[in-house]
C-alpha cells in the first residue's frame, strides 16, 4: 500500500459511513463516530504493510482506578495480540485506548473498514458502561463478551 492508496481507502470509507467529510480520515487521521474519536494511520516508509487504528475508549475513572487499569492489563493477557488489538494508557489525555493492527491493508475495502469501524465505535461505548464499570464482578471473558457485538469476532 502507498499513500495514494491509504488517502483512497479512507475516502472510501468515509463515503460508506456516510460522513459528513469524505477526506477527513485520509487527511486527518481521526474521524468521530457515535461520538467515540477512531484514529487510523498509515506509514508508508517505516510500515507500509499494515494500518493502526486506535479506539477512545473514555477516561479512567478517578474511582477505583487501579481496578479499571488491572482490569484492562488482564483482558490483554486473554486475548491481545497485534491481531486481536491490545488497551492501553494514554497518559497524556488519562483516556484508555483500544490499539488494533490492520495487516495487509491492500485486502481492506472501504465498506469492510467502515463496518470495523463502526463495530469498534459501539464497542468503545459498551465499554465505557461494562468494562470502566468496576462495580461489575462478572469474569473478565464474560464482561469483555458483553461489550462485543455478536459479529465483532470477524472486526479484525
Amino acid at each position: 500500500m502507498n499513500l495514494a492508496d491509504f488517502q483512497q481507502l479512507c475516502r472510501d470509507t468515509c463515503i460508506a459511513l456516510n460522513y459528513p467529510d469524505s477526506d477527513a480520515l485520509g487527511l486527518t487521521n481521526q474521524i468521530t463516530l457515535d461520538g467515540v474519536d477512531i484514529g487510523l494511520f498509515f506509514d508508508d516508509l517505516e510500515m507500509n504493510d499494515r494500518l493502526v487504528c486506535y479506539v477512545d475508549i473514555g477516561e479512567v475513572p478517578t474511582a477505583d482506578r487501579e481496578e479499571i487499569l488491572a482490569r484492562m492489563l488482564a483482558i490483554n493477557l486473554l486475548t491481545g495480540t497485534k491481531v486481536s488489538g491490545v488497551y492501553g494508557l494514554d497518559r497524556q489525555r488519562d483516556c484508555v485506548v483500544f490499539m488494533q493492527h490492520f495487516l495487509y491493508p491492500e485486502m481492506l475495502t472501504g465498506t469492510e473498514l467502515a463496518e470495523i469501524l463502526s463495530g469498534y465505535a459501539k464497542h468503545a461505548k459498551a465499554a465505557q458502561k461494562i468494562l470502566m464499570n468496576s462495580s461489575r464482578e462478572e469474569p473478565l471473558a464474560e464482561l469483555l463478551a458483553g461489550s462485543l457485538p455478536i459479529n465483532s469476532v470477524a472486526l479484525a
